[in-house]
């Protein structure tokens, strides 16, 4: 009971933080919304106006590309900056000196950031698989938010974004550093994952199949390029949450272990 005490304590102080003058809510939240929402609208007026080559419907399991690519590490930058930012504060030393738990911290800061970005992800899937087939029927019309597939989105992106900040926060708790980490996160969804689909032999599917973010969009129902090495979506959702849990750990023990010297 005293730890759940302490851990609500925690989150209270969390979301005493995020006040109105928080740049989360001005700033990442909109963009987190509006970018995945405007690129689908721009492709499907394109698509209306056969503009744009490859004119046709969307799919069900294709509806929810942009929000993976964008919302996702646009809402784990505001779980890394608010993280970092303890230290570039030196409000962690002062945290740590009133709660000598320091692994609630990040606890705390997954908890608010994580469901805060879970939300804000399933409220924009809501958005596109429940609002776009009514505005371009021609293009969306096949969409169905309510099929195995959309429920799977609706429930699984969460999750996805989720995990997402999971590992944000583990990386910011090693390396105290907001710019560092999202590169570093990006570097590899975009750099190393891209880069193994030019390996064109057995070795380069293989690793295509073992690739963490890859198997992570399988697991929430998007289309994907690569069949799973884990018995299904379950399982490739299951392989994408390990490595980040994993990450989110070390990141704990660091706190909980190491110098908490404020850069």
């Amino acid at each position: 009971m005293m730890l759940a005490r302490y851990l609500v304590r925690s989150i209270r102080s969390e979301l005493t933080k995020l006040s109105w003058h928080n740049p989360l809510w001005y700033t990442i939240v909109p963009l987190a919304i509006l970018i995945p929402v405007a690129l689908n609208f721009g492709i499907a007026k394109a698509s209306q106006a056969q503009t744009i080559n490859g004119y046709g419907g969307m799919e069900t399991s294709n509806t929810t590309y942009w929000v993976l690519i964008f919302s996702t590490f646009i809402l784990m930058s505001g779980a890394v900056s608010s993280l970092s930012n303890e230290f570039k504060d030196k409000t962690v030393e002062t945290v740590a000196g009133i709660q000598a738990r320091r692994w609630l911290l990040p606890v705390a800061k997954l908890i608010v950031f994580g469901l805060l970005s879970g939300a804000v992800a399933g409220a924009t899937t809501l958005l596109l698989l429940g609002g776009f087939p009514y505005l371009f029927p021609d293009v969306w019309g096949d969409v169905d938010a309510f099929s195995g597939t959309g429920i799977r989105l609706l429930i699984c992106v969460p999750v996805f974004t989720m995990l997402v900040c999971a590992l944000g926060l583990g990386l910011a708790a090693l390396l105290p550093k907001p710019g560092l980490v999202v590169m570093i996160v990006l570097l590899w969804k975009f750099g190393i994952e891209v880069f193994v689909t030019f390996v064109n032999n057995d070795l380069g599917r293989m690793l295509q199949r073992l690739s963490p973010f890859k198997n992570g969009e399988l697991g929430v129902g998007q289309l994907s390029t690569i069949e799973s090495y884990f018995g299904g979506p379950n399982g490739s959702l299951l392989y994408f949450a390990v490595p980040c849990l994993i990450i989110f750990v070390l990141g704990i023990l660091r706190l909980s272990t190491g110098d908490m010297k404020s850069d």
